[in-house]
């Protein structure tokens, strides 16, 4: 396979032994053959790097939580801008879809319409750049992590084929997808937290699944309408899937069948999914702005345990946080259309984002993996980073 490495950006420092340093460098923050695992001290480190005035090292913490038996409180949320996320790479285009950390290792990647991926090291203050990987011709419209961190996957609107990223051997794979099977695109896809799967929304209703591990097409189930949001429960037992009727789906994913529909409340068209990680509550946005919060498991007509109505333009992502006590909440139709939920209380933070914040028209939302940072990606070439300080850890 065709290896994606060379970056503009290195140009004038593109010789063997800086990549060679790059990937050495990159090697000591993951680990080789043994990806790193987040400790506490290592969180520690991290984010004492930009908690100076904070004192939040002062705490055991745990995943959720800075001070033991401190849950956190409503209202107003300790938040703190840092560098962007991109301060070391520039080149993913004006529009960023994409940011998510790294499952296990103070990383992040970056991507966006101009077909390049980078990976940075997170440490709020120069987040530098370890790889960039450039896929010609290909405007990245999704992607995400493998389970085990060890690749990512690339997708785009305007191709049914995706790519495939190894971070330790510095490979791309080009996965090629038959047209037999009906996929025209691979924007809007997601990856099963149990490690197998990859879920991507086809035409027509379709929804075509792949073997996380090979690339290969299994399956594809259907539903009614266009399927506009595809995500998983914790242990990638149950998927849900909405579209454009308004209806959610409930698939088994042992049987691969759909074992419950229901209407969304007051939904014309749905369009964005989240499931909490303790599956305690599934959100459902849809074009009107509305995001409604139900309860799990869902009866046959279930009513919304709290409808939320801060956004007035389609919700186009929602995402919990790891401990299930944030939700956050955009459109990436508005300007500053993003809110941050108080989980327990259904309550909004009614400090972000201000006024000063100014942060564009958000295309993606990701929580690192215990809280500790936000990251936002916009349409103003930004991959905003902000420090949530109730959060000790990484």
């Amino acid at each position: 396979m065709k290896r994606a490495w060379r970056d503009e950006d290195d140009e004038t420092d593109s010789s063997k032994q800086y990549k060679k340093l790059l990937h050495q460098k990159y090697v000591g923050i993951v680990g080789k053959p043994k990806w790193a695992k987040i400790t506490a001290k290592d969180s520690e480190k991290v984010l004492s790097n930009n908690d100076e005035d904070l004192d939040l090292l002062k705490y055991s913490g745990n995943l959720a939580r800075t001070k033991k038996g401190v849950n956190l409180a409503k209202g107003l949320i300790g938040i703190k801008k840092l560098h962007n996320l991109n301060l070391s790479t520039s080149t993913c285009g004006k529009i960023v879809k994409t940011v998510e950390f790294h499952p296990t290792s103070s990383l992040a990647l970056i991507a966006g319409i101009s077909g390049r991926a980078s990976i940075v090291q997170v440490d709020g203050f120069n987040n530098e750049k370890l790889q960039s990987i450039k896929f010609q011709k290909f405007a990245i419209d999704c992607a995400h992590f493998t389970v085990d961190g060890k690749q990512f996957i690339a997708g785009s609107r305007t191709q049914r084929n995706f790519y495939c990223y190894d971070l330790l051997e510095g490979k791309s794979m080009f996965i090629p997808v038959h047209h037999s099977i009906g996929q025209t695109k691979m924007d809007n896809f997601c990856m099963s937290p149990d490690g197998k799967l990859i879920a991507s929304s086809g035409k027509y209703g379709e929804i075509h699944l792949f073997t996380a591990k090979s690339k290969e097409w299994i399956t594809t189930l259907k539903m009614n309408g266009t399927v506009n949001a595809l995500t998983f429960n914790s242990d990638g037992k149950r998927m849900y899937s909405f579209g454009e009727n308004g209806e959610i789906y409930e698939w088994d994913m042992n049987s691969r069948l759909c074992i419950k529909k229901f209407m969304d409340d007051g939904c014309l068209q749905g369009s964005s999914l989240a499931v909490s990680g303790d599956d305690q509550y599934l959100a459902a946005g849809s074009s009107s702005g509305v995001v409604n919060l139900y309860k799990l498991p869902c009866d046959v007509n279930p009513k919304p345990e709290k409808t939320i109505l801060n956004l007035v333009t389609t919700v186009t992502k929602l995402s919990f946080n790891k401990s299930s006590d944030i939700l956050a909440m955009a459109s990436n139709q508005k300007n500053d259309a993003v809110k941050l939920l108080h989980v327990p209380s259904k309550t909004v933070f009614s400090n972000f984002p201000t006024t000063s914040d100014n942060v564009g028209k958000v295309n993606c939302i990701d929580f690192s993996p215990n809280g500790g940072y936000l990251g936002l990606s916009n349409n103003k070439a930004e991959a905003l980073l902000y420090r949530l300080t109730h959060f000790q850890n990484y």
